[in-house]
């Protein structure tokens, strides 16, 4: 088997499926996902993956953690700062896109209500705000999403050495990951593949996974905590 054909397949397997099903039921489904679901799912198929990516990356791809994921040169609290700078960077970005964007591009769809929900839930139940601010957000969203993205990157990169399908392959995953969150309407598709253009430069310069992670806890934290609050007061 050799190094191309390992790296489609391990796409195949860890990357693709979950993105066609999310795509596929935003399309077809009218149900929302329901406060439960917006918890469990996260631990249960965010976790999960991480572990099976982690595996194919050792096994079928046969690089270690470092070589895939934190190759850069770095230290914690750096990285800290630098997650600190990108969550600037993406709330910058959230504001200009509300007065651009998202004025340009109204969405005509139905109010999708699932975030509302989970969100007044949260707001009532204090053990609940624990496990979403904890595991699931750093497990079953962050970690799980920057580490699907690197890996879908590292995979495409090792198909070919040339630094123009690199760029390409930037646009391509980034494209994927937008279409991903469809149901945000077609500016909220845009946002995301921005934000996830942003993100991929940044780990194709500098190669470490952390502030990533970091970040992408803080951005949606920070966003969640505040409806809390509004919700609570």
């Amino acid at each position: 088997m050799n190094k191309t054909f390992r790296n489609i397949l391990a796409i195949c397997i860890a990357i693709l499926p979950i993105n066609i099903i999310m795509i596929w039921y935003r399309l077809t489904q009218t149900e929302n996902f329901s406060t439960t679901d917006m918890i469990v799912y996260p631990l249960i198929f965010g976790g999960g993956l991480c572990v099976l990516i982690l595996a194919l990356n050792k096994y079928l791809i046969r690089d270690t953690f470092k070589e895939t994921f934190n190759s850069g040169k770095g230290t914690w609290y750096w990285d800290t700062l630098v997650a600190l700078g990108l969550t600037a960077i993406y709330f910058l970005m959230f504001f200009l896109e509300r007065m651009t964007l998202y004025q340009w591009i109204p969405n005509n769809n139905p109010p999708n209500t699932e975030l509302i929900d989970t969100i007044i839930t949260l707001a009532n139940n204090p053990l609940l705000i624990i496990i979403w601010f904890g595991p699931v957000l750093w497990i079953g969203i962050a970690l799980f999403e920057e580490l699907s993205r690197v890996f879908l990157l590292k995979c495409l990169w090792n198909i070919n050495d040339n630094k123009n399908w690199h760029i390409v392959a930037i646009f391509l995953a980034s494209a994927l990951i937008g279409i991903a969150h469809l149901y945000q309407g077609t500016a909220g598709i845009i946002s995301i593949g921005l934000k996830s253009v942003i993100m991929s430069f940044y780990f194709y310069k500098y190669r470490r996974l952390l502030p990533l992670v970091i970040s992408h806890a803080l951005y949606d934290g920070i966003q969640f905590a505040f409806f809390i609050v509004q919700f609570q007061s």
